[in-house]
């Protein structure tokens, strides 16, 4: 599994590249730049860290695409995007009382299929659905707590180094002259069972909402 996971992340990889040096004017390709909020959570088993109850937890994306103009309304869309995600859960020990943050943090690359839903006009609904691959580059639990200072602990060992998934979405785009402004708002489902064998959850799957805006040439 871990190599065919690895496999298509370089397909995705390598289908990203040959979109970005594509000709603009012969092959139809727009580029842009996105960024925005997500609202993360987790689905783990067991369901809850010690006892404690896991929250969604508010994080940044943001990133570059490309869309590859295809037929019929269809087109491609490869991305490379970096993703906070993770959950948090508030606990109470005795006196102390606080909030502990799972951050576990990618580089993402989505390959989206999109279809637009009308084919004219100055602002055009679509959307879209797709694998998408991440690199692990953080994995931290940080406690925050009422009157002391943040401590955390480093998680990076026991998260595995990649994770797969599929995105769904619903996009806008709003033509504004030879520029267009987008609006998303997606699902990433990880399907990866991210926790390595080890003391802990023995699964955690990645549940997060993204919503981003952008900008394409």
């Amino acid at each position: 599994m871990k190599n065919l996971v690895k496999g298509l992340a370089v397909i995705a990889v390598l289908v990203l590249f040959l979109v970005m040096t594509t000709t603009p004017s012969v092959a139809g390709v727009k580029f842009g730049v996105k960024g925005g909020l997500t609202l993360a959570n987790i689905k783990s088993v067991p369901e809850t860290f010690e006892g404690y109850k896991w929250e969604n937890k508010m994080g940044l994306v943001g990133g570059v695409f490309a869309e590859l103009g295809l037929a019929k309304g269809f087109s491609l869309q490869p991305e490379v995007l970096y993703v906070q995600k993770g959950a948090k859960f508030s606990f109470s020990e005795g006196e102390i009382t606080g909030t502990a943050k799972f951050n576990v943090d990618y580089v993402e690359i989505p390959l989206l299929l999109k279809y637009n839903l009308i084919s004219s006009g100055l602002t055009i609904p679509s959307v879209y659905a797709g694998p998408y691959f991440g690199f692990n580059t953080r994995a931290r639990l940080v406690f925050e707590m009422e009157g002391y200072p943040s401590e955390y602990l480093e998680l990076k060992d026991e998260i595995k180094n990649t994770e797969f998934g599929l995105a769904l979405g619903l996009g806008v785009a709003q033509k504004m002259g030879l520029m267009k402004l987008t609006l998303d708002a997606r699902y990433d489902l990880g399907l990866t069972n991210i926790a390595e064998e080890a003391e802990g959850p023995e699964s955690i799957k990645t549940r997060t909402w993204l919503f981003m805006v952008g900008v394409a040439f």
